[in-house]
């Protein structure tokens, strides 16, 4: 099988048969679906919210600690316990500050002002990460299903000496991943 020749720091397209029709996927074409909460944001709900992400951190299901038995003298290894790795996504802090209001809308699905815990009903979501091909057309996505925000908005690097655009990470908890091809 031909090997991939690389480029510089690019690597050219396939040449063997097998995946002579096939493209790479590029780090910058994804889009991110975030949930409308249901929150008077001024018209400005999860779609619009979700053009400020600059960066998103995610991954599917691990086997964190596998099983293991012993048969004999040799010891053996089992699937166990699928998890999901908290979400990860940077926004752009707007000015008037969308970003925060649409967080702390969500925050308030979850906790009344008593301090009370609302059913996970209320506050869990599903967010919709989409990989993209060069025109823009979806060809795979990930469904977040039971996702929720972890974090709100924190800042640590405001300082006099920069002068570059404010950004927030805000991390999110997830019940359940699902992939499916477009």
């Amino acid at each position: 099988m031909a090997r991939l020749p690389i480029i510089g720091q690019f690597i050219s397209q396939p040449t063997a048969h097998l995946f002579s029709k096939v493209r790479f996927q590029r780090n910058y074409l994804w889009d991110v679906a975030l949930p409308d909460i249901g929150a008077d944001l001024s018209g400005l709900g999860g779609l619009a919210v979700g053009e400020l992400i600059q960066s998103v951190q995610f991954g599917d299901y691990n086997v964190e600690n596998p099983a293991t038995m012993r048969i004999g003298a040799f010891q053996t290894w089992f699937a166990s316990l699928l998890t999901v790795r908290r979400v990860q996504m940077t926004f752009l802090k707007t000015m008037p500050d969308i970003v925060s209001a649409y967080f702390n809308a969500w925050k308030n699905l979850m906790v009344d002002k008593q301090g009370l815990f609302h059913p996970k009903d209320d506050y869990q979501q599903t967010v919709i990460i989409r990989f993209l091909d060069a025109t823009g057309v979806a060809f795979g996505k990930y469904k977040l299903i039971g996702c929720f925000p972890v974090t709100f908005p924190k800042y640590t690097n405001l300082s006099y000496e920069e002068n570059s655009i404010t950004k927030v990470v805000i991390e999110f908890q997830v019940d359940k991943i699902e992939y499916s091809w477009i």
